[in-house]
């Protein structure tokens, strides 16, 4: 649901929670995650760096 909530492929969505793949999710995806999940993309950030 999320794949298709964003625009991304499901396989997309597998490679980038995949240890196996350097793939990551970029700025726009965070927002595209945000606004599907009606929040902020600043609660999948940390509060401090790390």
């Amino acid at each position: 649901m999320l794949a298709y909530g964003i625009g991304v492929s499901k396989s997309f969505i597998g490679q980038v929670e995949s240890p196996k793949y350097n793939i990551k999710y970029n700025p726009h995806h965070i927002n595209e995650i945000a606004k599907y999940l009606n929040c902020s993309p600043r609660d999948f950030l940390p509060e401090k760096p790390l």
